[in-house]
C-alpha cells in the first residue's frame, strides 16, 4: 500500500508540474503501461500555445508529440487549421487514460471533438498510435 501510495503521490506531483509549468513549451517524456514506447512531448498548457498547437509546422520528429492540458475535464475540440501535418489526437482522462483516438485530415477546419469529458490531449504523427500499438483504455505515465 505505502509503495502505491509514493507512486500516487509522484504521478500527482509530476503532472501538477506540467499543469503550473511557467514555461509554455516544456519538455516531457510520456510512456504508456504496459508497453514499451516512449513519446517526447511538447507542452502546451496555456490558451496561447494550445490555440497555436502544431500550426506552420513542417515536420514532426518521429516519437514526439504534443501534450494539450486543459485547467479541467470536459469536452474538448481540436482542428487542422494551418496544419500540414497528418495527424492523430488521443484524448485523456485526468488519471491517463486514453479515452478516444481519431486521426486527423490536414488543413481541416472541421472540429474533432471528444465525447467525453478530457483533461488532456497528445497528437502525435499519423499512424504512431497504431504503429506502437497503443489503443483507447491504455494509461499514460508521465
Amino acid at each position: 500500500m505505502r509503495k502505491q501510495l509514493k507512486a500516487s503521490v509522484k504521478k500527482l506531483l509530476n503532472l501538477s508540474l506540467v499543469l503550473f509549468s511557467a514555461t509554455s513549451f516544456a519538455a516531457l517524456e510520456m510512456s504508456f503501461e504496459g508497453k514499451n514506447a516512449k513519446l517526447n512531448l511538447i507542452i502546451s498548457n496555456t490558451d496561447a500555445t494550445r490555440r497555436k498547437g502544431l500550426m506552420n509546422q513542417a515536420y514532426l520528429e518521429k516519437n514526439t508529440g504534443m501534450l494539450f492540458i486543459w485547467p479541467s475535464s470536459k469536452k474538448q475540440c481540436m482542428w487542422m487549421k494551418n496544419t500540414s501535418l497528418p495527424l492523430s489526437v488521443a484524448y485523456i482522462s485526468s488519471d491517463g487514460r486514453i479515452l478516444e483516438i481519431y486521426d486527423m485530415v490536414p488543413f481541416s477546419e472541421d472540429s474533432i471533438c471528444s465525447v467525453q469529458n478530457v483533461r488532456m490531449a497528445v497528437e502525435v504523427n499519423q499512424g504512431w498510435f497504431a504503429a506502437n500499438k497503443i489503443s483507447v483504455g491504455d494509461k499514460i505515465n508521465l
